[in-house]
């Protein structure tokens, strides 16, 4: 253990909505009528939503919600209550307050204040603070760290993990390891060109030798022979880790007052990551050491980078990127492969677009040619908002706001359901069809315009810190294969497993049919 941490919708009549919702601020919101509003606004207790009781009934066997994946809970919840509705905390938990609409969540995110919480991760928390706290000797991390010192952390990684023209830099470390792993599916193909049944397993190797190669350096060879079990073990463990952050979390369990079987697994499966993933970030400190000694002209990995402002610091990022960088990154990009194969039309609009930066199979990505690929990143945003990746963002309110007519005072947490709103006829007309056009820059916006309709990655201060990265690697391999096959899918839709993440399940086989 490492002591740190039907309706075809034109490309002029919408805009790209999240490239401009990274223009709002806090700063021009008007308080002055928050507490105009707040006055008259109905009393907090008033929420409506379902009772303790009648709530840790529902996810009892039998119950109502027992075994329903969380957007269909969601979904008979606000068909119940409406727009706005409070679960109450149970055994020792806080109410969270649901909203599903992104005008509230405009007024979450610009009044969170100087310090944006999230809570919601208590038994990661309560792993590193309580259970582990020895090995978490300087800080928690960004995930629980809140306050002052979540943003002295935050504002050490930001000019590394964060600044385009840093991230940028990695370019073709990225498009190296897009290359071979596209090398392996190639020679993986069956007789009928399609890819192994256990595509998603071939894919969390992928995501981890990018990341280790973007913050280390360090190429860990696995897409060049069978990982070791620790890694496979590693695999299976994530998707674990995952289920068991919702079942602890987001539904009710006594685990604050008594450590139940499942809540000892949770820290049996965080003591084995953290000592398998510790020992890939010990493997990266050694390189970076020797690396030193030549003094090579080459970009610095992120480890190195941040190295040079606090040890402690950059090796717990690094290590919690190659946890939390892993599922999130494979599940989204076998989204967008997936919707591309539904949509060949669609698909050879984007293999058009690529030709012109890869005229050839093997001509290299590069800062250059992929400062303008419109095109990809539209089909980018379009698949993860028909299958996103995560259900929302949660945060704890920054000051008294008014949501819905109702007072929600300051540190309440606020669940923003994203989910329902990519699924609105309102926001998303012809919301079920694929249709990459409606996320194209043009001269108009459609009616019901809002640009806090679609935050992947969340939106401020506490955005994701790997989203550049996570982007970087997605566009890479979609690239590398739309770019050099046909994409094909002849099997029923994948299953979506819901945990704290969406993951795709079962048998994925795409078939990938070489082109020229």
């Amino acid at each position: 253990m490492l002591k740190a941490r039907g309706i075809c919708v034109s490309a002029n009549q919408l805009r790209c909505f999240s490239a401009q919702a990274q223009k709002a601020t806090a700063s021009n919101f008007d308080d002055e009528a928050i507490e105009r509003s707040w006055s008259t606004a109905k009393p907090y207790v008033t929420i409506p939503g379902p009772s303790i009781l009648n709530l840790i009934r529902s996810f009892l066997p039998k119950g109502k919600f027992e075994s329903q994946p969380f957007p269909e809970i969601h979904r008979q919840l606000r068909n119940e209550y409406g727009p706005i509705y409070k679960l109450t905390g149970t055994f020792g938990k806080r109410d969270i307050v649901v909203v599903n609409d992104p005008k509230d969540f405009e007024i979450v995110f610009r009044t969170e204040g100087t310090y944006p919480m999230r809570r919601g991760l208590d038994c990661l928390s309560y792993y590193r603070k309580e259970y582990r706290k020895d090995q978490y000797p300087v800080t928690y991390g960004l995930v629980t760290e809140q306050g002052e010192s979540w943003w002295d952390l935050r504002h050490k990684v930001n000019g590394v993990m964060m600044k385009p023209q840093v991230t940028k830099g990695y370019t073709s470390a990225v498009d190296e390891v897009a290359r071979d792993f596209v090398k392996k599916l190639h020679n993986m193909r069956d007789s009928n060109s399609e890819t192994p049944a256990n595509l998603l397993y071939f894919l969390n190797v992928w995501a981890l030798e990018s990341i280790a190669y973007i913050t280390m350096n360090l190429r860990l060879g696995l897409l060049d022979k069978k990982p070791d079990e620790n890694i496979d073990k590693l695999m299976v463990y994530l998707k674990e880790f995952f289920e068991l952050l919702i079942e602890l979390d987001l539904t009710p369990s006594i685990w604050k007052f008594y450590k139940t079987p499942k809540f000892n697994r949770f820290m049996e499966i965080m003591d084995f990551m953290h000592l398998t993933v510790g020992k890939l970030v010990a493997q990266g400190v050694e390189n970076l050491k020797e690396q030193k000694l030549q003094n090579e002209n080459r970009e610095k990995s992120v480890l190195e980078k941040l190295y040079d402002i606090d040890k402690d610091v950059a090796v717990l990022m690094v290590l919690d990127s190659l946890t939390a960088g892993v599922d999130t990154t494979s599940s989204a990009v076998f989204t967008v492969l997936y919707n591309l194969s539904m949509n060949p039309e669609k698909q050879n609009i984007l293999r058009s677009e690529l030709l012109k930066i890869l005229p050839e199979k093997d001509t290299p990505l590069t800062i250059e040619n992929t400062t303008n690929m419109p095109y990809l990143r539209a089909c980018i945003k379009e698949a993860l908002r028909i299958m996103p990746i995560t259900l929302g963002n949660v945060r704890s309110t920054g000051r008294n706001i008014v949501l819905k007519g109702y007072q929600i005072p300051k540190e309440t947490d606020v669940f923003m359901n994203a989910t329902a709103v990519h699924k609105d006829e309102h926001y998303f007309p012809d919301h079920d069809s694929f249709i990459p056009e409606r996320w194209l820059r043009g001269e108009g916006k459609h009616e019901n315009y809002n640009p806090f309709t679609y935050l992947p990655f969340g939106f401020g201060s506490r955005i994701c810190v790997g989203r550049r990265f996570a982007e970087m690697e997605i566009e890479s391999l979609v690239s590398r294969l739309v770019r050099n096959y046909h994409l094909e899918w002849h099997h029923a839709p994948p299953k979506i497993r819901t945990t704290s993440i969406n993951i795709p399940q079962g048998d994925l086989k795409l078939r990938l049919t070489d082109y020229q």
